[in-house]
């Protein structure tokens, strides 16, 4: 069976990613911006599962990321858990907080729902900031340690080296963006896309609507769990400003600048949220000032994102090409 050409693209894509150590070892800190876009482009992918293909918007997504990120770190910090059964605890018990959140507050609608969402993040701002006896407080909590080395036999990965947790960080992304291919392209994804268009239709075609989005809004929570646990376990600590409202706000720029609704978005957002701000470090006084005015352009040039207008010129160059082929077999 032959691979569609996008496919073929994303797999090259990965190659290369899982590459670039190889080919630049000495990139030490381009390999750490990348790391750092890894571990936001996870939860992306969670937010993009319930705001690209869902329609729902969150504005306290960062808060679930949390949860899973304090999870991972008392497993890890306390010799409970090591890094896969801690990152699997995180994303399971921000699930249930998410289930729990989703129960009341996906039978509200529109802009009742997104105020709902942002005072939940605000909450668990505030309990990460003041359970003192369990989160660290203000502080945090500081020393989580890094996976134990990986022998392959051929190769051995130290996660305490920026190569090894890039592999790592690349690893968790790609499982993440498979569950979302799946999703994506299975009947749930379609019923999803669905009640993103007209909920009332969708309902009216035998779409269990709350019962669908109570389920993607928990998986969503769950993805952001695993992006919170190895963001903290990748910085070796974990604070409570990582997962504030400004946090949760960024998530959503970095859905939106990458493109909702496309499965690449959440990467190519992270890349350039977090690689941006540092290119332009070589204009230090003014490099907010030219970010935020790229941002404007890209909102109003490129509503749908980068990958957005990556496809309105792809099928703008294929309708070219077309045409350029049936005037050619009009006047040979």
């Amino acid at each position: 069976m032959r691979l569609p050409l996008a496919s073929l693209a994303v797999l090259a894509l990965f190659v290369l990613l899982y590459l670039l150590p190889i080919l630049a070892p000495g990139e030490l800190y381009a390999l750490h911006i990348l790391t750092l876009a890894l571990c936001y482009a996870v939860p992306a992918i969670g937010l993009n599962l319930l705001f690209g293909y869902t329609g729902l918007v969150s504005l306290g997504h960062m808060g679930f990321a949390g949860v899973g990120a304090y999870t991972t770190a008392l497993l890890m910090k306390n010799g409970i858990a090591g890094f896969l059964p801690a990152l699997a605890a995180g994303a399971v018990m921000a699930g249930a907080v998410g289930l729990l959140v989703g129960l009341p507050c996906l039978r509200l609608r529109s802009h009742f729902f997104i105020v709902v969402t942002l005072a939940v993040g605000v909450i668990l701002y505030t309990l990460f900031n003041n359970l003192d006896w369990l989160t660290g407080g203000a502080e945090g909590l500081p020393g989580i340690p890094r996976p134990q080395p990986l022998d392959l036999g051929v190769m051995v990965i130290d996660f305490r080296r920026p190569q090894g947790f890039y592999w790592l960080a690349l690893t968790v992304f790609a499982a993440t963006f498979l569950v979302q291919y799946l999703i994506v392209r299975s009947d749930f994804g379609r019923s999803l896309a669905a009640i993103r268009q007209d909920e009332t239709v969708a309902a009216a075609r035998g779409v269990d609507v709350f019962a669908h989005k109570l389920a993607i809004f928990t998986i969503s929570a769950a993805i952001a769990g695993i992006g919170g646990g190895l963001k903290v376990t990748f910085l070796r600590a974990a604070a409570p400003l990582s997962f504030e409202l400004l946090e949760s706000i960024n998530l959503v720029m970095i859905v939106i600048l990458g493109g909702s609704g496309f499965l690449l978005g959440p990467l190519i957002g992270a890349v350039i949220f977090i690689a941006l701000p540092e290119a332009l470090r070589i204009a230090n006084e003014l490099r907010l000032i030219i970010f935020g005015a790229l941002l404007v352009l890209l909102a109003l040039y490129a509503p749908r994102g980068v990958c957005g207008l990556a496809a309105a010129l792809a099928r703008r160059l294929r309708a070219g090409g077309l045409g350029q082929g049936h005037a050619n077999a009009r006047h040979p």
